[in-house]
């Protein structure tokens, strides 16, 4: 299929990107659903071609985690763009990651106040930009970051836009985030992360959505380190003598191999292992470290206390193995704060005449950092970026199509967010800890 210049895409009329779903076609008065908000939908289907040229300008820029010069520039197109929506911008060192982190103000009304969040790095190499420029073909845009998250950012910019549009200073008060970590597990972001969530009512963030719908819960993630100890011998003339501490990983790896707890929601993967640099020489040194995923946070002592009593009997004597477990990012789980935000989001859909699915994800994303449990937490929502999949591929996508209903369910949701009650805290007692 020939693939048009994004000048000449941009120039056609909205709608002419890609073929909108039937209840965004713009139906007569008389067939619209109740409740449709039209001149928001209007103008939502006039953001896309804007939203496509800011988001190829940004996929561009080679911003992958650790790569300071694309992160700086990065950084000071989306400074300038908050403070042109009048933010009053702040820059946080990331450290010990690489970049800033952003924070934008916009003054409102009320005590409801939102934050909007989203990471600015992506997880490809120096270079990926050039490799495979941003282009648009068959519905889909392509490109390194295009969805994961480069489409969230401009999706808080363009939203923000319609909002000042419609409503000038007539909105909650919101704090824009930006992170340049989130891709290595937000090193330096998961404080502020955790201080700013804390003093407002909403957080929305915009990891994309698998399927037109949004995120209600993730995993936590954890890395769980084996470390074995042998000796060293020759390994051809006198291999008894030595203390071989590859194949004493290689017993501690299958004997760990079902920590992973399916009804708990709780997934274990060795991933990555290492021993020796010679083929002439037992190992005396051998690596091994596995993924974990899980929901409930107790299910991190019963995986600690499973570890420690296996390499407590060591297969090959002589041999000691030692464990780390190292958090990477605690959990978001479903709880009745973003069960109510789930259910406004529904409603917003309603009116566009489409469903809206509530989307239990395996990944760990800073949602989780922002969700505080123990203690009385902001409403969290997830997944409100665009739409797409093949994150961390060659084959990343984002899908056309649903651009102007993900644009009104935004705007929609900033303007009524700040109305929804909310819930009271549980008791102590079945609250959540990390």
């Amino acid at each position: 299929m020939r693939l048009l210049p994004l000048a000449a895409l941009l120039a056609l009329p909205a709608g002419v990107l890609a073929p909108l779903p039937t209840a965004l076609a713009a139906p007569p008065p008389a067939a619209r659903p109740v409740g449709v908000d039209s001149a928001l939908l209007q103008q939502s289907q006039a953001r896309v071609q804007p939203f496509l040229a800011e988001l190829q300008r940004l996929v561009s820029i080679d911003s992958g985690s650790g790569q300071r010069q694309g992160l700086e520039r990065m950084a000071a197109h989306l400074e300038q763009r908050l403070r042109r929506l009048g933010a009053r911008v702040e820059r946080h060192p990331a450290r010990p990651a690489a970049g800033d982190i952003l924070v934008g103000h916009l003054p409102g009304r009320g005590d409801r106040s939102v934050l909007l969040m989203v990471h600015t790095d992506t997880v490809f190499a120096e270079g990926e930009p050039r490799r495979r420029p941003f282009r648009i073909a068959a519905g889909r845009a392509r490109g390194p970051g295009v969805a994961d998250a480069k489409g969230g950012v401009v999706m808080i910019l363009q939203a923000l836009e319609l909002l000042r549009a419609r409503q000038g200073p007539n909105h909650a008060p919101i704090t824009v985030l930006f992170n340049p970590d989130e891709e290595i597990g937000s090193p330096g972001s998961a404080r502020l992360i955790a201080e700013q969530a804390r003093r407002h009512a909403v957080v929305l963030s915009f990891e994309p959505s698998p399927q037109n719908g949004v995120i209600d819960s993730t995993k936590g993630i954890a890395l769980l380190n084996l470390a074995v100890q042998g000796r060293s011998a020759h390994a051809g003339a006198d291999p008894d003598s030595g203390r071989n501490a590859a194949v004493e990983l290689a017993h501690q790896v299958v004997a760990l191999q079902s920590l992973g707890d399916p009804a708990r929601g709780t997934t274990v993967n060795w991933t990555v292992l290492r021993s020796g640099e010679r083929p002439n020489v037992i190992p005396a040194e051998a690596s091994a470290t596995a993924d974990m995923r899980y929901s409930d946070p107790a299910e991190l002592e019963r995986v600690r206390q499973q570890v420690q009593g296996s390499i407590g009997r060591p297969h090959i004597a002589g041999t000691t193995t030692t464990f780390a477990l190292k958090l990477r990012r605690p959990p978001f789980p479903r709880n009745p704060a973003s069960e109510a935000l789930v259910r406004q989001a529904e409603a917003i859909f309603r009116e566009l005449q489409l469903p809206l699915p509530a989307i239990a994800m395996g990944f760990g994303t800073d949602a989780g950092h922002a969700f505080q449990p123990g203690s009385p937490s902001p409403a969290v929502l997830e997944g409100l970026g665009v739409v797409g999949g093949g994150l961390h591929s060659p084959d990343e996508w984002m899908d056309l199509g649903s651009l102007p209903a993900r644009l009104y369910l935004v705007v929609r949701l900033l303007e009524t967010v700040p109305s929804i009650p909310s819930p009271a805290p549980p008791p102590a007692a079945t609250r959540n800890s990390r």
